[in-house]
Order: C-alpha cells, then structure tokens, then sequence
C-alpha cells in the first residue's frame, strides 16, 4: 500500500512537467510551415451535410461581424465572391504578451484569411503575416513572419526552445490562429455564439504611458554599460548594482543611484552636485535612456539595506544612496 502511495505521489508530481513539455511542443520545429516562402497556415473544416453556398453564406456572416474595424484597427472583408465560394478578409488585431497595471506589451499583428467553401467542407489559409511592434516608441519595429517566427528564427539550434523575443511572436500567432480557425469551426457546427477577437480596451494615454515604462523597463534591464555625468559633465561609469529603481518621496517621482563607499571619485562628484543624469547604453554602446535628476538628498546605508533595493548589491558593503527627483 504504502509503495501504491508512493507511486501515485510520483505521477502527481510529474504531473506537471509532462503537460508543460506537451504544450511547449506545440510551438517548437514544424509548428510555423512555410509554403513557396510564406509562412502558411491552413486546415480543412469538415462541414457534413452542408452545401458549398450554405458553408459560404455562414462563413461570410462570421467574416463580417469578427472582421469589425475598432480602436485605431481596420481589419475588413477584401473580398467575397459566392459564385466560386471564395472569402478573403484582411486581418489586423493587437497580439497580448503580457499586460498589467505597470506594463502593456504587446504587438500589431497584419495577415490575410482565405476560405474556400465546396460541398461539405472549408479549406482555411492565414498567410502574408506581419507585425509592427512598440509602435508607440520611435514608430516601432516591423517583421514579416517569414524573418521572424520561423523554426530558424523562433527556435534555438537544437529546435528544442523557443527563442526569448521571437519566440513569444511564435507561440502567440498560432495561439491566435488556433482560436480563429476554432471558432470559424464552431460557426460550421452549429456553435453561432461567436467571439470578436480579443482586444485590449484600455485608454489610449494610459497605454501610450504604460508602453514607454514598460520600454524604459526593458533598456534598463537589458543595458550593457551604465554612467553618472555630475559636475562639470564628468562621467564616471557604474555597474548594476548602483541602479536602485524608481519610487517616489515627497509626493515626487524619483531615482535611487547606490555607490559603493570605496569609489571615492564617484562619492566625490555626486555630493559637489545639485543635479546629475543617469545614461543607459545597449549593446551597441548607443545611449538608449538618459534620465535627468535634481538631487533631492543622500545618505549611507549597509549592504542589508542595499540588497532590498538592487539584488546586485553586495551584504558586505556599504553604499552612499542618492534620491534624485525626475526633471526629464
């Protein structure tokens, strides 16, 4: 009995790591086909019983109420033709990587949908994918899928992991496929509770805001070098554990700087100034963030301390902490 236990606590605990490994497996090699050099999704809907012009009639009925322009999106119905029971919309919908009340990460997501209704069955094409991410910052980014969530661009080498950035455009666009060739399925099925597609209501200068923290967020993490100009604009380098964060104090938005009480240059240059910046660079070593700061105060604290607001500190040490007010 108490083996049986064992056993079934063995499974139970498995559990998990199984499913992960199934679901995961669902985006890694062969997920994205790509078709005379597009990426190319499409399936085959059987509809038993149903007349090509019945399956056309109904599809054409979802194409116009999911294809419905909203926001500052425009997808639409490009064209229908009963005759030859062709449907083609041209898709263009907010894909969500993560969103909370710090961040709003997401991206446009462009395509074409195709049908083709014959007798008793649907045969579905989404393809000509592309996508305009952070469009917010600098007029964004723009990728076609071809250059973007293929098995060589999603995937690492062994084909075994989804690769950090591309790999979530992956993972997100069959998603959303799936869920669209879904319910065009259930609409064939007899299932006309249909949903619009999934589109983040949120206040257009809430999410402007929300997009530039969140891209601030993620210079600051991925910086390769950051600086301190103070005085008369010297700068002197600094490390990841000298960057507190952001918080605010007397109702102000402010930065913490951490510097180790040994880098007396450093300590030297920040107590003589009224005002400094802090600059993040990428790997390029191009200035990506440049925050500008009226110090508000500075005082010693311990390594303890220091550890609560940056991880990269060091417990032995001992740290000079400046609260500098945001300006710019």
């Amino acid at each position: 009995m108490k083996n049986l236990k064992k056993y079934l606590l063995l499974i139970l605990l498995c559990l998990p790591m199984v499913l992960q490994a199934q679901t995961e497996s669902k985006y890694l090699e062969g997920a994205v086909p790509v078709v005379d050099g597009k990426v190319t999704f499409s399936t085959i809907i059987q509809a038993q019983g149903m007349s090509a012009s019945q399956i056309y009639d109904k599809v054409l009925e979802w194409a116009n109420k999911y294809f419905q322009p909203k926001e500052n999106l425009t997808p639409k119905v490009l064209y229908s033709n009963a005759e030859k029971g062709e449907i083609i919309a041209g898709g263009e919908d907010y894909i969500v990587f993560a969103s909370n009340y710090l961040i709003m990460d997401r991206t446009r997501i462009y395509y074409h949908l195709i049908a083709n209704c014959e007798d008793e069955k649907c045969n579905l094409t989404m393809t000509r994918i592309h996508y305009w991410y952070e469009e917010e910052i600098d007029g964004g980014y723009k990728y076609k899928a071809e250059k973007w969530i293929t098995d060589k661009e999603a995937l690492n080498k062994s084909k075994n992991k989804l690769a950090k950035v591309s790999g979530k455009f992956r993972q997100k666009t069959i998603d959303y496929k799936d869920q669209m060739f879904n319910e065009i399925q259930s609409v064939l099925n007899g299932q006309v509770n249909v949903k619009t597609p999934t589109v983040q209501k949120t206040n257009v200068v809430k999410e402007t805001i929300e997009n530039k923290r969140a891209n601030q967020e993620a210079m600051i993490n991925n910086a390769v070098r950051i600086t301190l100009t103070a005085g008369n604009d010297e700068q002197f380098e600094i490390n990841k554990e000298s960057w507190g964060g952001f918080g605010e104090l007397f109702g102000k938005k402010v930065t913490f700087c951490l510097i180790d009480t040994q880098k007396t240059m450093g300590n030297m240059l920040m107590e003589k100034s009224d005002s400094y910046k802090v600059t993040f660079y990428s790997l390029e070593n191009k200035p990506v963030l440049t925050i500008h700061c009226k110090k508000l105060m500075n005082q010693t604290i311990n390594g303890e301390e220091a550890k609560k607001m940056s991880k990269n500190c060091v417990a032995e040490k001992s740290y000079n902490m400046y609260v500098g007010e945001i300006i710019e």
